[in-house]
């Protein structure tokens, strides 16, 4: 395993464990634990710098790993202190640490809702604040917050939807087939976002049908298991696609196939993220296509909220961009080909 990979393992660990880290120093306070970008004292600001809170659903897995440290490397850049809690992907332990960072001398906070309904509380009391709340990365089902910014999940899972729509037409000159789908976790933005953009698609074409589908939670043990329930429940040409939602699960499910000797079926695979071992089956032919989600939003969001700040924010409350659609096209423009597998190509 290479170093990058450990090195982002070792971090997860820490920060699941509670390890508090701040630049220059650390200092913990409870459940609002925070990661600052420098040693600011006790007023939490330096040279007249931003504070801007970040509620971070988790440290689950490489994305979320990768994506927590473009923040923080670009705050240092531009001289934000960033205040991070980290719930855990849990709803409860979401609001608590809201309703904590909101007692510091905040400027704005950074949000991804860990699902779409129960965190409403905390996000609406940082509304009420009367703080820039951006939302990135996973949305929520209350309007009280000023932005959101990113590549969303329904856009995405419409695009590789009609990534399989295409090869399944191509192969059968109609667009027919029964697809597996590997969800990721129930109720989660992400979750039901990806579902709604692949029944959006898949709906006009009656011949396409989902026949199974099961939840992963982001775990590849468990897209592996599933994968070969399905093996076992459906024989050869019995199933014609695949749809995942995590490249980490997919590759596990690739796994399966092998393994269970089913590698000249035929199925197509697409995938709504793009690590690099995913770029690689691309790149070999045993993967359609996938769409990117760059671990970049964070990024994104933080510019918001300085833009919010200082009055330059955009006027539509959603900022939406377009899906990132990535096959043997264009896949020279990210596989890393001696890259490690969980790599994160942009």
């Amino acid at each position: 395993m290479k170093k990058k990979k450990m090195l982002s393992m070792l971090l997860a660990v820490m920060m699941v464990s509670g390890l508090i880290f701040t630049g220059c120093g650390s200092k913990g306070e409870g459940p609002a634990d925070s990661v600052g970008s420098g040693d600011s004292g006790e007023d939490g600001k330096e040279d007249g710098g931003y504070v801007i809170g970040f509620a971070n659903a988790s440290v689950s897995n490489s994305w979320r790993v990768k994506m927590r440290d473009m923040l923080i490397e670009e705050a240092e850049k531009l001289g934000v202190e960033i205040v991070e809690t980290d719930a855990h992907d849990d709803a409860n332990t979401m609001n608590s640490n809201i309703e904590a960072m909101l007692q510091k001398d905040l400027d704005a906070i950074l949000i991804t809702p860990c699902v779409e309904d129960a965190v409403n509380p905390g996000i609406e009391a940082a509304f009420e604040k009367g703080i820039p709340v951006i939302l990135f990365d996973r949305t929520a089902t209350t309007e009280d917050y000023t932005h959101y910014v990113g590549w969303t999940d329904e856009n995405n899972g419409a695009a590789c939807a009609q990534l399989l729509v295409d090869a399944l037409t191509e192969k059968y000159g109609e667009p027919k087939g029964n697809i597996i789908a590997l969800d990721s976790i129930a109720g989660s933005g992400t979750d039901n976002g990806q579902k709604a953009g692949q029944e959006k698609v898949f709906s006009q074409y009656p011949d396409i049908k989902i026949v199974d589908r099961q939840y992963t939670d982001f775990e590849a043990s468990k897209g592996k298991s599933c994968m070969e329930d399905f093996l076992s429940k459906y024989g050869p040409g019995e199933i014609d696609g695949v749809i995942s939602q995590d490249g980490g699960v997919t590759l596990a499910a690739m796994d399966a196939i092998k393994e269970a000797g089913r590698e000249k079926d035929g199925i197509f695979i697409v995938n709504a993220d793009g690590i690099n071992g995913i770029a690689k089956m691309v790149k070999d032919g045993t993967c359609v296509g996938f769409t990117q989600f760059p671990c970049a939003a964070s990024v994104e969001a933080l510019h918001l909220a300085i833009e919010t700040l200082e009055g330059r924010d955009p006027e539509e409350k959603d900022v939406t961009k377009d899906p990132i659609v990535v096959t043997k096209d264009n896949i020279d423009e990210y596989v890393i080909e001696d890259g490690d597998d969980f790599d994160w190509t942009y």
